[in-house]
């Protein structure tokens, strides 16, 4: 399978750079597929917690010597990191970072550093880690133990700490958090007589096909995340928490009990029986859904906070048209949790001969200037505690919603073999969409696999 490893070089030492650059050198192939996928817009911040010529985290380094380190990303993260890349530069005096670009979505990205760790490889430091992956890595050697010098985690969130926190040790520093959310029209919602977006299941699918009657446009009714890949897991277990199931049974990883396979039935039938999401949904990614979204022509649909600031931006079809809600839930399960908890971390590659810096650079990304930069400029859900507050919902108003859909939220089962239970999840439910197997046809399969290779691993 072909890689797209697109590199992004800055080459110049900082204490003799007057202005930077980042060119993007190579490329193979890629798709776009993971929750949290995008970009954003980069313009300056002005908050600062640095003093001085000395950083945080930053700052010359012990040995007076200038230091090269190399940063993957995936490709969801390129504009944060082409505006966050420079700032840490011009913070540590001595350090250059090169970054490298792996695919947007998490499956390919997460291949990309297997390859990386099974061969021994030292060619990258320090790396973005999706909240699912800390056990697996740390199981297996490929993640450094990450320090706190300057005390980030004490102001932090405590659901992300705990999630790189393996056998009571960090191997990992979170640098945001992630829920997803609907995301809905208001402008269509007000005009066809409605005051408020759907809370359950069915209310949305009334809606939209009203909607979607009434209009004389061409539109979608609801997209999410299809395709077979992580998005897809998150997208069921939405539908499975929202209707009160417990992945969770006597120590195992169940899947094909009743109210998984009514969540995976409610999803075939938005396609082929409701007819209020489009028939090419099963071949999508979350970032194809949002530039769907953003062309004008859908009513509805499930995302990441990042689409915000990107569905705000000059230009954009739906800029000012749109707001978030939380995640609807099944009739009778008001309270469910079940927006799925995300997020990404910075780890430190356990073959890396530069350390040093990428313990400076983890640390500077989770310092409040770099946080603030993500919150407020690329709708980032912070991980600092500081920014859930008056003063910064004042400027990001969807971050005080996100907040609130951060408390509805549930995780996905922590294991070393999430990766594995995933990919048979989506498979499966991938090949109900399709309408290969029925749904419990799917997730009997499923089953039978999870119990092989996870449950009795």
């Amino acid at each position: 399978m072909t890689r797209k490893v697109t590199n992004q070089r800055r080459r110049t030492v900082l204490k003799t750079m007057a202005g930077g650059s980042i060119a993007l050198l190579a490329g193979c192939s890629g798709t776009s597929d993971s929750g949290g996928d995008g970009t954003d817009s980069n313009t300056d911040s002005d908050a600062t917690d640095q003093t001085d010529g000395s950083t945080e985290s930053g700052g010359s380094t012990e040995s007076g010597e200038s230091l090269e380190m190399t940063y993957v990303y995936p490709g969801y993260f390129s504009n944060d990191a082409q505006s966050l890349v420079p700032m840490f530069e011009e913070q540590a005096s001595g350090i250059t970072v090169e970054s490298q670009q792996t695919p947007s979505d998490a499956s390919s990205t997460r291949e990309y550093y297997v390859n990386q760790f099974v061969s021994g490889s030292s060619s990258f430091d320090v790396g973005n880690m999706d909240v699912i992956w800390p056990a697996e890595f740390a199981q297996n050697g490929w993640a450094a133990e990450v320090s706190d010098p300057e005390g980030h985690t004490e102001n932090m969130l405590q659901t992300p700490i705990d999630s790189v926190t393996v056998d009571g040790t960090m191997y990992g520093m979170p640098i945001h958090t992630d829920a997803n959310a609907l995301y809905y029209r208001t402008d269509l919602l007000e005009e066809h007589g409605y005051d408020s977006p759907p809370t359950t299941y069915m209310e949305l699918v009334n809606m939209a096909q009203d909607i979607m009657d009434q209009s004389d446009k061409d539109l979608n009714g609801y997209i999410w995340q299809g395709g077979s890949n992580e998005g897809l897991t998150i997208m069921w277990l939405n539908w499975f928490w929202g209707m009160g199931g417990e992945l969770r049974q006597d120590g195992n990883l169940v899947v094909n009990s009743q109210e998984g396979i009514d969540a995976l039935a409610h999803a075939v039938d938005l396609i082929h029986e409701y007819g209020v999401t489009p028939e090419s949904i099963p071949a999508s990614s979350t970032d194809q859904n949002r530039q769907t979204f953003q062309q004008g022509n859908t009513i509805f649909m499930r995302n990441w906070p990042y689409a915000v600031a990107l569905m705000n931006e000059d230009g954009s079809p739906v800029k000012g048209k749109f707001d978030v809600a939380p995640m609807p839930k099944a009739e009778g399960n008001p309270d469910a949790k079940n927006s799925c908890l995300g997020g990404w971390n910075l780890f430190i590659n356990a073959n890396s001969e530069n350390k040093e810096a990428a313990q400076r650079f983890a640390s500077y990304m989770s310092s409040m200037e770099a946080q603030e930069k993500m919150a407020l400029e690329h709708s980032r859900l912070p991980v600092r505690q500081e920014l859930y507050s008056d003063e910064y919902y004042e400027q990001a108003s969807q971050l005080e919603t996100f907040a609130k859909i951060v408390d509805q939220t549930s995780a996905r089962p922590a294991t070393p073999q999430y990766s594995t239970f995933s990919e048979i999840v989506y498979t499966n439910c991938n090949a109900a969409l399709v309408q290969e197997k029925t749904p419990e046809e799917a997730l009997n399969d499923a089953q039978e696999e999870i119990d092989s290779e996870v449950n009795n691993a």
